[in-house]
């Protein structure tokens, strides 16, 4: 299927260090500033509190070394969060990196998330400023904002007659607005691009598919004979087929070119393997084109066939959204998707730190979300969650790995209150690239939390309590016959309390880096009679009581024993570290708040002469 495509180039500002999020929750990055792509807010920041936003485009950057490079400004895309209010539109020169001169100006209801305005007149410039007033405060309003650093976007301060332009990075916020200029680059010299290319039909091992490319030529000048390569290696076998694709049609100035030969098929390998694609597009003006980088793209295709053993779904949630998410997961889950659940709002009875950091992993910065796998999300939760949540569903359910076997024990060491955990991870199907920059574990990392439910509860819903490996390294590209080993030391101490009468698991799991993809996970159920502790059993366990728990701002807490006796008390955080201990002769003890260095999950372990040690949960909310 051949077809040409006019259309308008769409500039977002530094978009070579943003990636935003298309429609679909997939995220799209972007390598040249003049494209633009509609997202669902996934990556969103909520930027509170200033009516007036700017963003500097250095449009002469787009093109490093072209000495003639200029933008026509036909209008602005914006993305606004809700419908409704009003916006007022400015175009402005550059003048000495501040706004210069207005050059257009308009106003329009935002009846949609995305809007498009055109100005009366086109603007040739080399930079520019656009700046947008919206009204927003504290309770409902926000502009939108993309993570990307935050140093060319700005707000208007106000400080009594005084006003002056800060940048979001400045403030603290690490994050680009989503502003665009419509229009077209002007250059005098060719630029043809290869803006993308996949490959069409059943992407797995023997399959035949057929290629297809995007091709973009940004100057006034016609291509009549591009042609694309595209070369295909394993590992262990470099360039072991390759194809030569001549482009039928010519490429008028600033048109795309989309282009789908059907015809053309090449078959997968058949075993279990890593293959890298490398396209490169040339034509009559290859030794003259002014981005040669941005002719040739490479892609690294996984032909996994080893099964996950659990598909992850993470919910980040408010324990007041429990119930409804569960009413509309339940009925769609499918044998293997595991259901986890974080509460990163510290005021929910189940919220802790490592719920927060999990959180800010993904770069969230609001919930409900939900995370399939890693990669398929959902924002929100609103009529379409049901429809959405089966699409997520289904598409997780086809994920492979390239780790065959797994294993995970806890072992206890002698005379210590920690214990060993041992992690085994076995490919051996699957060849993999082992190179520094090629290997995928090179851009992976491990997790191994520690989750719980209650044992009343049906429902395979798991709470994160803590984290045993955070984003850990893995430096062995695990290839095909190649078994890796990780091991941690953790305390004991809290590790399965079985008075809180809950079920524990340990699930761990590598995904890629900045919250991509999960290549694999399983998970072990645990208990306090899964391995010896090697402590000594005395005779009867002591009781004892906290209150108020949880203990917010202010609290008093105290702790109530059944007996007058010697005792002693430890305090340790969620990491096992011991932050508080006494020993002394009490009943009832308070204890100030000012102990706990933070809001977070606590543990108390009290023991008296002659009775066993009995540990219990506190959280603390500040």
């Amino acid at each position: 299927m051949k077809r040409l495509i006019l259309l308008y180039l769409m500039l977002f500002a530094l978009l070579n260090a943003i990636e935003v999020i298309d429609a679909d929750g997939n995220q799209i990055p972007q390598d040249r500033q003049y494209h633009f792509n509609h997202h669902n807010s996934t990556n969103d920041y909520n930027i509170y509190g200033a009516n007036r936003w700017a963003v500097r485009f250095n449009l002469q950057s787009a093109y490093p070394g072209v000495a003639q490079v200029s933008f026509n400004v036909q209008g602005a895309r914006l993305w606004f969060p809700y419908p409704g209010d009003s916006a007022t539109v400015e175009l402005y020169t550059d003048f000495s990196s501040q706004p210069g001169t207005l050059v257009s100006s308009k106003t329009v209801n935002i009846d949609a998330n995305q809007i498009d305005i055109l100005f009366d007149a086109t603007t040739n410039l080399n930079s520019a400023w656009l700046v947008v007033n919206y009204t927003t405060n504290m309770n409902n309003r926000y502009v939108a904002a993309s993570a990307g650093g935050g140093s060319n976007s700005y707000f208007l301060n106000q400080i009594g007659e005084n006003s002056y332009l800060s940048s979001l990075a400045a403030a603290g916020f690490n994050c680009e607005l989503l502003f665009g200029l419509l229009g077209e680059f002007v250059l005098t010299e060719p630029d043809l691009e290869l803006v993308d290319f996949d490959l069409l039909g059943d992407v797995s091992p023997g399959a035949r598919v057929s290629p297809t490319f995007t091709l973009y030529n940004h100057s006034d000048i016609q291509v009549n004979n591009a042609e694309v390569s595209l070369v295909l290696n394993k590992p262990g076998f470099p360039a072991y087929d390759a194809l030569s694709i001549p482009i039928p049609e010519s490429i008028p100035p600033r048109t795309q070119w989309e282009f789908s030969p059907m015809e053309i098929l090449f078959e997968l390998p058949e075993e279990a393997t890593q293959i890298r694609l490398e396209a490169h597009v040339q034509s009559e003006f290859a030794e003259n084109d002014t981005l040669l980088i941005n002719n040739s793209k490479v892609r690294t295709i996984n032909l996994f066939t080893d099964p996950m053993p659990v598909m992850l779904v993470e919910n980040f949630l408010r324990e007041s959204e429990t119930a409804p998410l569960a009413s509309l997961q339940e009925p769609l889950l499918a044998e293997g998707i595991h259901v986890l659940q974080h509460y990163p709002v510290l005021t929910d009875p189940n919220a802790n730190l490592a719920a927060i950091r999990r959180f800010n992993w993904y770069g969230f910065n609001s919930i409900p979300r939900t995370v399939g796998n890693g990669y398929s999300r959902i924002t929100g939760l609103n009529q379409s969650y049901a429809q959405n949540f089966e699409y997520l569903i289904d598409t997780i359910s086809t994920d492979r790995s390239f780790i065959t076997n797994s294993s995970c024990r806890l072992d206890s060491i002698p005379d210590s209150e920690n214990v060993n955990l041992t992690i085994t991870l076995e490919n051996q199907n699957t060849a993999m690239y082992s190179g520094v920059n090629q290997s995928l574990m090179s851009g992976s990392r491990f997790f191994v939390g520690l989750y719980a439910r209650p044992t009343s509860q049906e429902a395979e819903n798991f709470t994160l309590l803590r984290w045993i490996a955070f984003a850990d390294t893995i430096n062995n590209p695990i290839g095909i016959g190649s078994t890796v080993e990780k091991s941690y030391t953790i305390s004991s101490t809290g590790l399965f309390d079985e008075s809180l009468d809950l079920s524990y698991r340990i699930y761990y799991f590598i995904q890629g880096n900045d919250g991509g993809r999960i290549r694999f996970a399983n998970y072990q159920s645990f208990s306090s009679s899964t391995y010896s502790n090697n402590q000594e059993e005395l005779a009867p366990v002591v009781s004892y009581n906290i209150r108020p728990n949880p203990a917010r701002r202010g609290d008093i807490i105290t702790l109530s024993l059944d007996k007058h006796s010697p005792t002693r008390l430890s305090i340790y955080n969620i990491r096992g570290q011991m932050i508080f201990e006494k020993y002394e002769t009490f009943q009832n003890m308070e204890l100030d708040p000012g102990l706990f260095p933070s809001s977070g999950i606590y543990f108390f372990r009290v023991s008296q002469d002659g009775n066993s040690t009995l540990t219990k949960k506190i959280s603390i909310i500040k």
